[in-house]
């Protein structure tokens, strides 16, 4: 059929105005690494969703990729299975908890966690599963994400930041370090691993004042007021885990 030469024309103008569907490439690598995890091959499927967030952060997948290498990071760190950093320490004489979390940078609650214990006490000779947590914290405003990397800047884990509020004057961006966990309200001793410690508010506080990471409250007439950084529940009991005094802090616009 010809047409006229004004109709054609219009079909040009339509054919260049119409978008071409965008290929994602990313699509490819997600199903490869899902494959590979499926049957058990977690080293090759976790390397090939590394590959995917270096090079394709615009596909679909990619939040996906994020969430399911941070699930299996945290998953092998907590478990008590020998992996990659961990390894095996002898209970001495005089030993503490505290003072092995602090000799082996960790702290006492992943090794209270990762060895199922039920409080602090320990026996010479007792065996206890240990790793050096050297993680450092960036977290985007912008976003509203904190990721945890690893001592190489690798990507670790990402958390969702509930909201944030700033002290007055407080520059938006900067770098500090975590300084103490603060359980309770800090007067009183609370000790690990009793359940007076597990259902405890805890916040991280930093050497910045004003600025720690903390919980939402369930009082809404608090949250007006409290500064700092805040996650949820079940992610800041995760993150009292895993970062530890001396944790380099990064806050980013």
């Amino acid at each position: 059929m010809i047409f006229p030469e004004r109709e054609i024309e219009q079909e040009i103008v339509k054919l260049r105005k119409k978008k071409k569907k965008k290929i994602d490439h990313g699509a490819r690598v997600y199903k490869e690494a899902v494959a590979l995890l499926s049957t058990g091959a977690l080293r090759g499927g976790v390397e090939k969703l590394h590959e995917l967030m270096r090079f394709y952060d615009d596909s679909e997948f990619y939040p996906e990729a994020k969430r399911v290498v941070g699930e299996i990071n945290v998953d092998r760190l907590l478990s008590k299975s020998i992996t990659p950093g961990k390894h095996e320490y002898i209970v001495k004489g005089g030993d503490s908890l505290v003072r092995i979390a602090q000799a082996k940078n960790s702290t006492v609650g992943y090794v209270i966690h990762v060895n199922h214990r039920m409080g602090a006490k320990l026996q010479k000779g007792d065996q206890l599963i240990v790793s050096p947590l050297n993680f450092s914290i960036l977290i985007s405003l912008s976003s509203r994400t904190l990721t945890l990397r690893t001592e190489g800047g690798k990507f670790f884990k990402e958390y969702s930041l509930a909201r944030y509020r700033f002290p007055p004057s407080s520059p938006k961006e900067f770098d500090s370090e975590i300084q103490a966990l603060i359980v309770g309200s800090g007067d009183a001793l609370v000790p690990v691993g009793t359940s007076r410690y597990v259902s405890a508010q805890k916040e991280l506080r930093c050497s910045r004042r004003g600025l720690p990471l903390r919980s939402e409250s369930s009082d809404s007439e608090d949250n007006k007021y409290i500064t700092g950084f805040f996650l949820g529940r079940d992610d800041l009991e995760e993150l009292v885990l895993l970062v530890r005094p001396g944790t380099k802090l990064h806050v980013r616009k």
